[in-house]
């Protein structure tokens, strides 16, 4: 089935984008309550895009599919340690846009699911996933953890098919290998201020 594009923006609108040929065939619409992603959310100012239980929904896809049309000037690079992952959002407003892995090897984007707007979102398809319930902030339920064989299977299967020349390839992200703007690495300080939120 063939998939449709969808628009991106971040919460100010300086920074757009689209993502092309979205389906669930494409893509795995999840949720992740890991500490790293709400220490993220926290640290750029937009823990208020996390749900109740202290959710970051993503929509895990390939990043040759997301092309910025706007605002590239204002995307921004954090990592939590360095050697964590590669988590990029917009300068200007602090919207998270979405993580990668270090370097362009992998072909791999979890694209914050904010970005997309209400009425384009059911292209993502249905949420097939939660995660890292256990470190779902003190006095949250989030539901028990439940999809990780369609999301690494996912992940996998549409990394192989990139390299095998089957799904387009490339990231927005890099530029010869390396990233278009270099990651901030938090401080072990820095890192504990936004874990405690």
């Amino acid at each position: 089935m063939a998939g449709r594009d969808v628009d991106i923006a971040c919460r100010c609108g300086n920074v757009t984008g689209r993502v092309s040929g979205v389906s669930p065939a494409t893509g795995c619409r999840v949720t992740c309550h890991c500490k790293d992603c709400r220490a993220f959310a926290t640290h750029v100012g937009a823990a208020d895009i996390l749900d109740g239980n202290g959710g970051f929904e993503l929509f895990q896809t390939l990043p040759a599919r997301l092309a910025f049309t706007s605002g590239v000037e204002h995307l921004r690079c954090l990592r939590l340690s360095p050697k964590g992952m590669m988590r990029w959002y917009a300068g200007c407003c602090g919207t998270p846009i979405g993580n990668t892995l270090a370097g362009s090897g992998w072909y791999f984007l979890s694209l914050a699911v904010v970005l997309v707007p209400e009425d384009q979102a059911a292209a993502l398809g249905p949420n097939r996933g939660s995660f890292f319930a256990k470190d779902a902030p003190e006095g949250a339920n989030p539901p028990a953890d439940h999809g990780k064989w369609t999301l690494m299977s996912g992940a996998f299967g549409r990394h192989f098919a990139a390299l095998c020349g089957l799904a387009p390839k490339g990231s927005p992200f890099f530029e010869g290998g390396r990233p278009v703007v270099e990651p901030e690495i938090l401080t072990k300080e820095q890192r504990l201020k936004a874990e405690a939120v």
